[in-house]
């Protein structure tokens, strides 16, 4: 496969930035404290009652663990030789994955404004990381050409 070779640059510094990000989340939820972020008296910005609502676990399951396991599962889905593999499987894998991390993100994004009524700075930024995840792939996967035959 011919594929451009800012897709897998672009999509491995964002599954990097998003395990870092997530790692950091995971470890404040399991210490039990709140993570550090900017906020006034009466700020919509309140990453501490985000993490801490009745939405922050789906089945149990911390959000940012979630996240985790996405950004961990998509970091070799992006490597140059996935991007190069004719595998459909792989394409459809890598593509997959981050539309079900965009649905996600989607009643992430709701459950922050209409639920808990608060946003968490961290939590925007794995989103925003996310559909830059999402949008790279299929651009990336569009501009992919099978490789021109040899006569």
């Amino acid at each position: 496969m011919r594929t451009p070779r800012w897709a897998s640059a672009v999509g491995l510094a964002i599954c990097v930035i998003g395990v870092g990000i997530a790692s950091y989340l995971t470890a404040v939820h399991y210490a039990g404290i709140t993570p550090v972020c900017p906020a006034g008296a009466g700020s919509i910005i309140n990453c501490g009652q985000v993490v801490t609502s009745q939405w922050s676990t789906i089945f149990g399951v911390p959000v940012p663990v979630l996240g985790l396991v996405f950004f961990v599962g998509m970091l070799p889905l992006q490597l140059p030789a996935a991007w190069r593999s004719n595998s459909p499987l792989i394409r459809v894998a890598r593509l997959g994955g981050t539309v079900v991390g965009v649905g996600m993100i989607l009643w992430l994004i709701y459950a922050e404004l209409f639920l808990v009524g608060k946003i968490c700075l961290w939590c925007t930024s794995v989103h925003v990381l996310t559909f830059i995840l999402f949008c790279t792939t299929l651009f990336g996967t569009l501009a992919t050409t099978p490789e021109p035959l040899d006569a």
